[in-house]
């Protein structure tokens, strides 16, 4: 099929109604799950008048525990503590060989499956491709075409920051879906420029069409590269939540709330740093007219104050050493445990903290409370479970149709 150059400028550029208000929150949900030294880069906030170097002496020191991953991993721990049951006996040959080998990595089911829970706790919705590979170009019309061409379906998942726009019909079923990919110009590794390659695929109900970006300059051309017919009669895309919502675009996530509880953790954790600092290096403050004259004493003195000096005006004023109130702290490690506390009751986690939480909590609680924790767990595990077995039988019949 033909495009001109502006209809295909125009395609990549479509969004979804809710993309640009959402990417941040995706990007920072990823982030927070992901951690790493740059995540403390981003996310530790300077607080009035701190300097540069402050500042980026208490980054370099910051630390924290990644609460996100907890509770994430925990949640994805209990829904396949136990194992799926799958209809062996009556699936299709293609659906058993499908199960062995979901995706183009060979991992089983279960595996990809532990892979969409995990990532639809991050994202709150994720989408599953279901694809095929193999073929010599030649229609396959017959079971032994399948096989003599290696025709072999697999599943891939795509996060929603890379899902630019959709369509949906009055029954709410995809006409089409933009999907945005990233490959890598790798192949010679002489050659090879090893730049990142923008790709845009559009999955329709009768075929695909990939797009590729090439820059030219400062221009950038959006050329057509491959396009393939599939009749399904469907859009071989298929959406998971974490918690199931008629939001066509956008699904919450079980860290959404969670994830910047867990931020606000880690800088006061980093604020507590700074007086634990200050506390065992403080600052001196003397009289001013009692500085001494000259380079060499005005060093030394510099020095006792391990770098840093107070001055004030006091007749016969005897210098000091200034450092925060410890009072301070206390509040700050009052605040962090009230905040992980809340951070585990949401979920209904709270007998997942520390040693030094449950001493100080989780064991004096009431048997109520723990009940209420139970119920409240057990509903997000059930509604989580019965979102991935649609979703699990909406593969299979994907498959099915492939073949």
């Amino acid at each position: 099929m033909d495009w001109d150059e502006k209809t295909l400028n125009e395609l990549v550029k479509r969004r979804h109604p809710d993309y640009e208000e959402n990417l941040p929150h995706w990007e920072f949900l990823e982030a927070c799950y992901r951690g790493g030294r740059q995540w403390f880069k981003d996310n530790i906030f300077r607080y009035i008048k701190e300097g540069d170097k402050e500042y980026a002496d208490r980054v370099e020191r910051a630390y924290r525990f990644n609460h996100s991953r907890e509770v994430v991993d925990l949640v994805n721990k209990y829904i396949f503590k136990v194992h799926a049951k799958r209809d062996v006996v009556d699936a299709t040959p293609s659906v058993r060989r499908f199960w062995a080998s979901a995706t183009r990595s060979n991992l089983p089911i279960t595996q990809f499956m532990r892979q969409a829970s995990k990532l639809s706790s991050i994202s709150g919705r994720i989408w599953i491709v279901v694809d095929n590979i193999g073929g010599d170009g030649s229609p396959v019309i017959s079971v032994a075409d399948a096989r003599r061409v290696g025709m072999r379906t697999y599943a891939y998942i795509v996060r929603p920051k890379h899902v630019l726009d959709m369509s949906y019909d009055e029954e709410g079923e995809l006409r089409w879906i933009l999907i945005h990919e990233i490959a890598r110009d790798d192949v010679d590794p002489f050659t090879s420029s090893g730049a990142a390659i923008n790709r845009y695929r559009l999955w329709t109900r009768e075929g695909w069409y990939l797009f590729e970006e090439e820059q030219s300059g400062t221009q950038r051309k959006i050329v057509p590269v491959g396009e393939g017919e599939h009749d399904l009669g469907r859009v071989p895309v298929i959406k998971l939540d974490h918690i199931e919502t008629d939001e066509l675009y956008s699904a919450p996530s079980l860290i959404g709330d969670i994830a910047y509880l867990d931020r606000a953790v880690a800088n006061y954790l980093s604020n507590l740093d700074a007086i634990i600092q200050d506390q065992a290096f403080s600052q001196l403050a003397m009289p001013a007219q009692a500085l001494l004259q000259g380079e060499d004493a005005y060093q030394k003195l510099l020095e006792m104050g391990t770098k840093r000096v107070f001055l004030f005006d006091g007749e016969g004023g005897q210098p000091m050493y200034l450092s925060p109130d410890p009072k301070q702290a206390e509040l700050i490690v009052y605040v962090i445990r009230q905040i992980i506390n809340e951070i585990y009751h949401t979920v209904g986690m709270a007998g997942e903290r520390t040693k030094q939480d449950n001493a100080m909590g989780i064991d004096n609680s009431s048997g109520v409370a723990k009940a209420y924790d139970f119920d409240r767990v057990n509903a997000l595990l059930c509604a989580k479970a019965r979102n991935m077995q649609r979703l699990e039988n909406e593969i299979a019949r994907v498959v099915a149709k492939w073949h």
